[in-house]
């Protein structure tokens, strides 16, 4: 999965306090794992899985 990483780390808003992007990617890597693992290990939906975790991980978060 090729993502810019450039874009990514920065520092992102989270109410008053700030979560490193690099941490933001890694908790959204391992949520997209999580979710590949739920679906039985089946490819081909990456991208549908790695857009769900950051929805996901971004709600935990409070970060629209």
């Amino acid at each position: 999965m090729a993502i810019n990483r450039n874009k990514m780390f920065a520092k992102v808003r989270r109410g008053a306090a700030n979560i490193d992007s690099q941490e933001l990617f890694s908790r959204t890597q391992r949520k997209a794992y999580e979710l590949f693992e739920k679906k039985g290990y089946t490819h081909g939906d990456d991208w549908t899985d790695w857009l769900k975790a950051e929805r996901l991980v971004k709600k935990e978060l409070g970060i629209r």
